[in-house]
């Protein structure tokens, strides 16, 4: 009778509590929820009634979404099984020799990035972050980072930390390389696979991720939580429910892995069907799962967590009549961006690498060896074009380095693939390329060290100089403005004639505007200069020329051209 009456109130509480958020989602209603915290609870008018009608419509509709899956599980799921099967799970993974495999590929990951801690290099948002102890990542929607941030940094006003936050980036990375060999072995974990796994986190994309030193836990974050639904697939219900909550923990801490989830799914189907371990019927509906998973997670995202943005990237989608032909632009111009950013040997290695992949797949299948061949090229084109996730579908993409690291997953997932190959000549390409991203990973680090060297070295000569020319301090700052850029020092452009990606890797702070440009010179040293990048460059004279730069000022502006 009790059990009864505690059902009933359960069950009560749950519909109040659904219409109460339904009834929120009318805009009269807000509005009439305004007026009287207005008068009654605060005696004041709000200052952006805008701003209070879009807080109350996410929190009713995930109000109303959360009650209403919680009332479905409570009345028609038995939860229970559910959660003895993931503790089940959770457990057959936390074995002994994981500990093992995850203390291998953690070691691996801090080795490798050993150079970038060691260069102690302001990595663009690093430098506002430093200086003004801001977090602001809840404007890009990623509030789980912005308050992830406050228990790692232990403040609200947060302050470099380094290396530990690259520390804990390096942790997430390999628990996510160990699960994701371990989810596509089925169960088994070697050293060589956790080895193939380095893509992950050592690709040239993910390394500017490693490079931020207030970022990098978050992005890598982002990516453990696309793998980790994968560790409960063989339950429907539990892997959905897992897939949307994990997949709304990337969208609020890096969106950029939007395309990891995909790729796995692709892969697990590719691989299931290969070696007949599944009925047809079972395979689609395992995709058809991950697939409503993965809209139904985006959709709640982008309807009621999602700021709009419009600034260097828009959160903006094309409408239906541009939107196929744009994607297909988009999609281009990031594998245009891949074909420039590596170099033969590394373009060489992954053409080997997808062949090898395509050879292995119609050398193993159980079935028709050209439905192999037609399915295996199929997935890794698939697999290859959906690494760039979400961002393929907005009107101003990104294309810098830190957004296109599921390139690296989608190696990662290929050379993982072929560790289960009994003839271990197959992966030799695999290694070589992981090999190949492992030194890179070094040369990246020292090439910071000698930029941030050659830039500060370059600010001092310049600052040396306008302080010999403006002696006295002034109540106003003065004004500059910088033309042309240092460019870059000599081992970044030897490196770049194998390797162009790494002049997409290294910043230039002191050079033309942009957002963090110049902040060294204008704001770290207390010399009392404001940038002006809007200044008129008439009536300005040449009050001092050298090797490095020349000098022109009325006064009070100061224009600096650098040579």
């Amino acid at each position: 009778m009790k059990r009864n009456n505690i059902r009933s109130g359960v069950i009560i509480v749950c519909l109040l509590g659904i219409t109460a958020c339904l009834l929120v989602l009318i805009p009269q209603i807000r509005r009439i929820i305004i007026k009287i915290t207005e008068q009654f609870l605060i005696g004041h008018e709000l200052r952006d009634h805008a701003k209070w009608h879009e807080i109350l419509f996410r929190v009713s509709g995930i109000g109303s979404i959360f009650l209403g899956q919680f009332l479905f599980c409570f009345l028609f799921v038995d939860y229970k099984k559910h959660l003895i099967y993931m503790n089940n799970e959770i457990r057959r993974f936390i074995r002994k020799d994981i500990g093992n495999a995850i203390l291998l590929t953690f070691g691996l990951y801090t080795f490798a990035i050993i150079g970038i801690i060691r260069a102690d290099f302001l990595y663009q948002d690093d430098l506002g972050r430093t200086m003004y102890g801001y977090r602001g990542w809840d404007n890009w929607s990623r509030y789980i980072s912005n308050y992830l941030a406050v228990f790692i940094h232990t403040d609200t006003r947060i302050t470099d930390i380094s290396p530990l936050p690259q520390i804990i980036a390096a942790l997430f990375i390999a628990i996510a390389g160990v699960l994701l060999v371990y989810i596509i072995s089925d169960g088994k974990i070697t050293k060589t696979a956790c080895f193939l796994a380095l893509p992950i986190g050592l690709s040239p994309y993910f390394l500017e991720c490693i490079s931020y030193k207030f970022d990098a836990p978050y992005m890598a974050l982002s990516i453990l939580a696309s793998i980790v639904p994968f560790l409960f697939m063989r339950n429907y219900i539990v892997f959905s429910v897992s897939s949307i909550v994990s997949l709304l923990i990337m969208c609020m801490t890096y969106q950029a892995s939007s395309g990891i989830y995909i790729i796995i799914v692709i892969m697990l189907c590719f691989k299931a069907w290969n070696e007949q371990k599944e009925t047809n019927g079972k395979i689609i509906r395992f995709a058809a799962i991950s697939a409503l998973s993965y809209c139904a997670s985006m959709m709640f995202f982008r309807l009621f967590l999602m700021k709009s943005v419009d600034s260097y990237i828009s959160t903006e989608i094309y409408p239906i009549h541009k939107f196929f032909p744009s994607v297909v632009n988009n999609l281009i111009s990031y594998m245009m961006c891949v074909n420039t950013d590596f170099g033969f040997i590394w373009k060489f290695l992954l053409f080997i690498l997808c062949l090898t992949f395509i050879i292995t797949s119609v050398l193993l299948t159980k079935k028709n060896k050209i439905a192999a061949l037609t399915l295996s090229f199929t997935a890794v084109t698939t697999m290859c074009l959906m690494s760039f996730g979400i961002y393929v579908m907005l009107v101003k993409p990104m294309f810098v380095p830190r957004t296109m690291y599921g390139f690296g997953v989608f190696i990662a997932c290929i050379t993982v693939y072929l560790s289960n190959f009994p003839k271990k000549v197959v992966l030799l390409p695999a290694v070589l390329l992981c090999w190949c991203f492992f030194v890179f990973s070094f040369t990246y680090g020292n090439v910071l060290s000698e930029q941030k060297r050659y830039e500060r070295f370059r600010t001092e000569i310049l600052l040396h100089d306008l302080s010999t020319l403006f002696p006295g301090k002034t109540e106003e700052p003065l004004l500059v403005k910088v033309v042309n850029s240092i460019g870059y020092e000599p081992s970044t452009q030897n490196i770049s004639m194998h390797n162009p990606v790494i002049y997409r890797l290294v910043p230039i702070n002191l050079g033309i505007a942009w957002v963090w440009s110049n902040i060294f010179l204008a704001e770290y040293y207390n010399f009392s200069l404001q940038r002006d990048e809007n200044m008129e460059e008439d009536g300005l004279k040449e009050i001092f020329n050298s090797y490095y730069h020349t000098i022109k000022s009325d006064g009070r502006k100061i224009l600096v051209i650098l040579k």
